[in-house]
């Protein structure tokens, strides 16, 4: 099927700058891999926990509108703010889990999880943020919203391991020895301790804001061994490092369990490197914006998964869907890292091509019509409730990923 635009249903939808117009195939050719994230952040996804019951049913809806969805995979996000929804010796409980930052809840709800997607052949794969500590703190300082931590939080304890973004939100200094080992031993304190299938990251490395003048990482760039090293660079390095740092521990702890990531879905324009995306030159870039340099981590083969975030449009005037896709597909190929991809369910009935209730299935029909493609995850979560989204396009992914007829 020749695509074209939703409101202008006689201007084709090409491939970007070019005339070649894109296809999509009439069938949804199914991948091993399918996929929602839970997001606990800012209580997206699950509320705070106030009735152990009615929290429990809400785990078991997790679970049952997986299969309605045909999913077979869940990434539960377990570490939102350096703190955790998991019973942990090195983190706090999460505010967003008990309304208060290291209180213990009732039951475990990471096990409970587990166990009641385990009964349906479900994976959970535990989602961690490895750097963020706060979001935006607004007037308060560093130290004042530190403060009010709980006492096992690793910032509380290691303030001067803590930097901050123009915006206000406090992030572990990627640079630092300390911070690395701190994020890997959390890592594997979750996989010896729970029958998650991996763990998996997303796209917050550094922050997408500029850090602030006051605290940042600039001491630790002065004291590079490299003085050749240019800063960008030099970030580069340190977030390469704890991802290989994670790799080399998971495969520790078990061959068979998982390391993935889901970045921004630009590693770069081909504008600013002749091997980048063909997207527009002033496109955001996780290479240059996040200091995240996932077409490295492929070739180095130290992840075992990718999920880019391809939350574009088909018909996007700067960074449009199909041509991401392929390129993608061309990074991983000849490696052993799977692809799965990153879809925008939360965009349905969005102004634009997401009015299209058909967008995001043609998605996962042109994108599973590449061999290198594994599988899909969509965000987020309550969007699979119907909440704050288009129902009927949720339908179209409902029966899309079942197989039945559009």
């Amino acid at each position: 099927m020749k695509l074209f635009y939703y409101k202008d249903n006689k201007k084709p939808i090409n491939y970007f700058e070019t005339n070649e117009q894109v296809v999509i195939p009439s069938e949804y050719k199914e991948k091993s891999v399918r996929a929602f994230w839970v997001s606990t952040v800012a209580n997206i996804d699950l509320p705070v926990l106030k009735d152990e019951l009615e929290y429990k049913k809400l785990l078991d809806e997790i679970v049952a509108n997986a299969v309605k969805f045909n999913i077979n995979t869940i990434y539960f996000q377990v570490r939102p703010l350096n703190d955790a929804f998991y019973m942990s010796k090195l983190n706090p409980i999460s505010r967003y889990l008990m309304g208060e930052e290291g209180l213990n809840p009732p039951f475990d709800v990471l096990k409970y999880l587990i166990d009641a997607a385990k009964k349906e052949n479900i994976e959970i794969h535990a989602w961690a943020n490895p750097y963020r500590v706060s979001r935006p703190i607004g007037d308060l300082t560093k130290d004042e919203y530190l403060a009010t931590l709980d006492d096992k939080n690793f910032a509380k304890r290691n303030p001067n391991l803590i930097i901050k973004d123009e915006t206000g939100q406090l992030i572990l200094n990627p640079t630092r020895e300390e911070v690395k080992q701190f994020i890997v031993d959390s890592m594997v304190e979750i996989l010896e301790n729970y029958d998650v299938k991996g763990v998996h990251w997303d796209d917050y490395f550094y922050p997408y804001a500029k850090l602030s003048e006051e605290d940042n990482d600039l001491k630790e760039f002065e004291n590079r061994k490299d003085k050749s090293q240019a800063l960008d660079d030099f970030r580069r390095m340190h977030v390469t490092d704890v991802i290989k740092m994670t790799y080399e521990a998971v495969k520790a702890v078990n061959k068979d369990l998982q390391f993935g990531v889901s970045p921004f879905g630009i590693w770069q324009s081909k504008h600013t490197d002749p091997r980048g995306a063909n997207v527009a030159e002033n496109v955001s870039a996780s290479y240059i914006r996040q200091y995240a340099d996932t077409l490295d981590w492929i070739e180095k083969e130290i992840i075992d998964y990718i999920v880019p975030q391809l939350y574009w449009e088909f018909g996007h005037n700067l960074a449009p869907f199909a041509d991401l896709a392929k390129w993608w597909a061309n990074a991983v190929k000849g490696t052993n890292v799977k692809l799965y991809i990153g879809h925008a369910a939360y965009r349905l009935g969005n102004e634009g091509e997401f009015e299209n209730i058909n967008e995001v299935a043609n998605q996962l029909r042109f994108a599973n019509s590449f061999d290198e493609v594994s599988g899909n995850v969509f965000f987020t979560y309550k969007n699979f409730k119907g909440i704050e989204v288009s129902k009927d396009g949720m339908e179209q992914i409902r029966k899309t990923l079942n197989k039945e007829k559009l």
